[in-house]
């Protein structure tokens, strides 16, 4: 799908081992202005808590050198033709060149669907994990399971970037899972 990511971009990106310092820095403006801690924000509802765990959840389900990036809105105005009244600012894709000021990101997907979709995979899968014993149920999930795979894993009819130099300067988030 991608080529081999680049070194010269490792700057660039920030990598997650753990869902809690994802967490904390996809809210830290949320935690900024309130001046809470990651616990106090999620006691008193302050962070969207579904959203970051499928944001987490499609990050483990990226290829090694695909990552997310964050865009400005009106970079993403710019950059993507959207026919819809809010235009995506948020992307899935490889860094497959950079200059000093630009990285060019291909085979880049709006995020959100694939989000909702990882979301529906992990559900999917926990739900494998415990039928076991039903083997008519198990089956029926595995088979959904594989269905929404596909539709991860074959993105072409989503709205994307599709090889556009991007401004390093202007990306808000760039960030990969690492297991």
């Amino acid at each position: 799908m991608c080529s081999t990511s680049r070194d010269g971009v490792a700057d660039l990106i920030t990598e997650y081992t753990e869902y809690d310092s994802l967490a904390r820095e996809w809210h830290s403006e949320t935690l900024s202005d309130y001046d809470v801690s990651l616990d106090k924000a999620r006691e008193r509802g302050l962070l969207n808590e579904q959203r970051t765990r499928q944001l987490w959840q499609l990050l483990g389900l990226l290829d090694p050198e695909e990552l997310l990036v964050q865009l400005p809105e009106w970079l993403a105005e710019k950059k993507v033709e959207s026919t819809n009244r809010t235009t995506p600012t948020i992307f899935v894709g490889c860094i497959s060149s950079e200059t000093e000021d630009a990285i060019l990101f291909e085979s880049s997907t709006v995020a959100r669907p694939l989000m909702e979709l990882a979301h529906k995979m992990h559900s999917l899968n926990r739900g494998i994990e415990r039928t076991k014993d039903d083997t008519d149920r198990h089956e029926r999930l595995v088979d959904r399971f594989r269905e929404h795979e596909r539709k991860f894993d074959h993105r072409d009819d989503l709205l994307s970037l599709s090889d556009k130099w991007l401004p390093k300067s202007q990306l808000n988030t760039a960030i990969r899972r690492r297991t």
